[in-house]
């Protein structure tokens, strides 16, 4: 699996922010039934530490900080749990999140854990936020107990979740619920929005972000078995089928949108923002970006359709457009481009100008920004925004 930079794809160019990640262990011990990172690596024995992780981490951070440059955040992590129960004998995290504060480097902190309330982690992510250096994401696929128990075997209880997040949040870190994977009729059962709303007012909650569950369809079934469910309307999360291979499978987006619709207006009234991820569901977002990182003191961050959605809402943008349109967001300063890149490291640099030609190449294309999002659409050879809802 390649370092720091996740791979090129027709669903992570055009839409996620997060396009740096730190995976510090080679598996996870909590179990989910869901588990993505199964796609990538074996999962067995005990995890251990990822050194190579570390090393590339240490020297991008370590290089753009003594060039004076703006960090990209980092996502720590994406496939594995950074605070699962080795860190305590490895403390390897805890050698990244030092890094990350001697360099200066923005860390976006995604967990179920809540070894994070323990010392040394717990005075080191004080540290870490005192300089606006990280955001804690916390994930909970279900609020129900028993639910969540059959998804997640071996994480800590939603109780225990809650109340870490609790705790963090009163000492002024900034704290986010990831609602991820989301399973409609199954992650908000027994809540109502507006109950859910106040419970993370209480708690400090800044912003929720939501993802639906991508799975190939045999694991549906197993999932739905599990649940006694019936499995949800879906629809292909692969654009690029191969021949013989196992297509990923999401709920549509009418599905989730019921949902969706309902968590973000009660949100909305506790001034708690709300953010789908990989969604294309643009007009639902009333945060800056969709991972927070607009919570960082100093950072920069790459171009999405996102932006593009937004100043499409404003005017329709011819194809012949698009490079300048680009060049034209790029000029802003939270922003990273390819032509404001060459100083950064090699080794970021150039997958992330393979990411932006990506962007570029799938916003001309009718069919797959049709697959991507519903909410760009292309006729008679300009871009136009749809929103499915009329307040973005």
């Amino acid at each position: 699996m390649p370092e720091l930079v996740i791979n090129v794809s027709n669903i992570m160019s055009p839409l996620c922010y997060s396009l740096i990640r730190i995976e510090p262990y080679n598996t996870c011990m909590f179990n989910c039934i869901y588990c993505y990172s199964r796609w990538y690596w074996i999962r067995v024995g005990e995890p251990r530490p990822r050194l190579e992780a570390f090393i590339n981490f240490k020297i991008v951070a370590r290089k753009i900080y003594q060039k004076g440059l703006k960090p990209i955040p980092a996502r720590l992590a994406t496939l594995t749990d950074p605070f699962q129960p080795v860190e305590e004998n490895y403390k390897f995290t805890y050698k990244i999140m030092k890094t990350a504060l001697k360099y200066n480097y923005p860390l976006v902190i995604n967990t179920k854990s809540t070894l994070m309330l323990k010392n040394p982690w717990l005075e080191m992510v004080k540290k870490l936020s005192g300089q606006g250096l990280v955001i804690v994401q916390y994930s909970i696929s279900s609020l129900d107990e028993h639910i969540s128990r059959l998804l997640e075997p071996l994480a800590p209880t939603v109780r225990e979740r809650l109340e870490a997040m609790r705790k963090l949040s009163q000492e002024n870190i900034p704290v986010l619920l990831r609602l991820s994977p989301y399973v409609p009729g199954i992650t908000l059962r027994s809540y109502d929005y507006g109950g859910i709303a106040s419970l993370l007012s209480d708690i400090g909650v800044r912003q929720v972000i939501v993802e639906g569950l991508r799975l190939p369809l045999d694991e549906w079934k197993i999932i739905a078995r599990r649940l006694g469910i019936s499995i949800p309307a879906l629809n292909l999360y692969s654009i690029r089928v191969v021949e013989g291979g196992n297509p990923l499978y999401k709920p549509e987006h009418k599905i989730l949108l019921r949902e969706y619709v309902g968590l973000r207006k009660a949100l909305k009234e506790y001034n708690i923002g709300f953010a789908t991820c990989k969604e294309g569901l643009f007009s639902l977002h009333t945060v800056e970006d969709c991972c927070g990182f607009y919570m960082f003191k100093d950072y920069v961050k790459r171009i999405t359709l996102y932006e593009f959605f937004k100043s499409l809402l404003e005017k329709s943008l011819h194809l012949d457009e698009v490079d300048e349109k680009f060049k034209e967001i790029c000029r802003e300063d939270r922003y990273i481009c390819s032509e404001k890149m060459e100083e950064y490291p090699k080794r970021i640099r150039k997958p992330l100008k393979a990411h932006e030609r990506k962007l570029l190449k799938i916003i001309r294309d009718r069919e797959k920004l049709r697959h991507i999002t519903p909410e760009i659409t292309i006729e008679e050879g300009y871009l136009k925004a749809v929103p499915l809802i009329p307040e973005s």
